[in-house]
């Protein structure tokens, strides 16, 4: 069912197979918006649309997105009021503006259905020793890390499935993902490991990078990213050529499997990192199970693999959020935004 909600199946007119050269020009649908300009990585600009089916909206003329901005060019721009909204912030600055009273009150957050993870890769190099994962994936706090680190906006991760779906479960933290448990007396060997490094742990989540290479220098590990791009990320993702890979997944739909599937050995973006044949059978009977109790039951079999070979150590999932300036109302947030709400108050 979860599958009917993806934009992907969505119902179109028949005949409707080409988009035309542009999403101006060929743009399918009956959203509470039409593009009216659009430069891809830049800026996006939105007309309401007059065929909408909900009566009264959208209650705003026009939205404008613009892309590509840093989170320090989010805040002051936010505060300068050339953004009416703002999210993608340092965590210090989010925490600063829910102190202020004038922002404070046009705060909103849900949970997102995102993934913050470490995938060990166990087929090729150094991981390939089971017992050097199990020393890297104990030698983070993840608890007391993501907390100093993010305040908020996470909640630690107890598996790569986030809280609200089946195969989740509050507080059921595996050994293998635990505390970490130091050995005083033993020196460890130095060891090096290549990193693939989504950007994202550059910009915002630079404090908890260092924070995980930090406890990896501690027991004898040296980090050496091999990436600074979102193309370069992927490249060596899709190459499987690092030892390491710091990354999120969002999900496209609330389901489980939208989560799992991305370990498949063959059809998974990080399955050629961290998959195993027996993660893969049970992606593939969690797709045809239809009793929810049984698929529940897959899906942990498929987290307790995931920390007794300690191929994956989740990290956070994310709390969405968004503030809005003092004069904006309506806003609304779930696992999506509703922006047909949004309205400029009437000076």
């Amino acid at each position: 069912l979860a599958l009917l909600t993806y934009p992907a199946a969505a119902v179109i007119p028949e005949g409707s197979t080409q988009t035309g050269r542009s999403w101006r020009d060929g743009a399918v649908g009956t959203g509470p918006f039409r593009v009216t300009r659009f430069e891809p990585g830049l800026h996006l600009e939105l007309e309401r649309n007059p065929g909408y089916w909900r009566d009264g909206y959208p209650r705003s003329r026009k939205l404008e997105f613009s892309f590509g901005i840093s989170p320090q060019e989010i805040m002051s721009g936010f505060r300068a009021g050339r953004f009416s909204l703002a999210g993608d912030l340092y965590p210090s600055d989010v925490e600063a503006l829910r102190r202020e009273p004038r922002f404070a009150t046009g705060y909103r957050e849900a949970p997102r259905l995102s993934t913050y993870h470490a995938a060990l890769n166990l087929h090729r190099g150094p991981l390939t020793d089971v017992t050097l994962r199990r020393k890297l994936v104990r030698a983070i706090n993840v608890e007391k890390l993501v907390s100093q680190t993010l305040g908020q906006i996470a909640d630690p991760s107890h598996g790569l499935i986030p809280p609200g779906l089946l195969g989740y479960e509050p507080g059921h933290r595996a050994a293998l993902f635990a505390e970490p448990r130091q050995d005083r007396r033993e020196s460890p060997a130095q060891n090096e490991l290549t990193a693939a490094v989504h950007p994202v742990f550059a910009r915002e989540l630079a404090g908890l990078y260092d924070g995980i290479v930090a406890s990896f220098r501690k027991i004898g590990v040296n980090i050496r990213q091999m990436t600074e791009t979102m193309d370069e990320f992927t490249a060596a993702v899709q190459q499987s050529a690092v030892d390491l890979v710091l990354a999120r997944w969002i999900a496209d739909y609330a389901d489980a499997d939208a989560f799992a599937h991305v370990l498949h050995t063959r059809e998974g973006l990080y399955g050629p990192i961290c998959g195993t044949a027996e993660v893969d059978d049970l992606i593939e009977k969690g797709c045809t199970e239809t009793d929810p109790e049984a698929r529940h039951s897959i899906y942990r079999q498929i987290e307790e693999v995931l920390a007794r070979e300690s191929c994956l150590l989740p990290l956070f999932h994310e709390q969405d959020y968004r503030f809005a300036r003092p004069e904006i109302e309506g806003l609304s947030i779930s696992y999506c935004f509703s922006y047909d709400t949004l309205k400029v108050r009437d000076q």
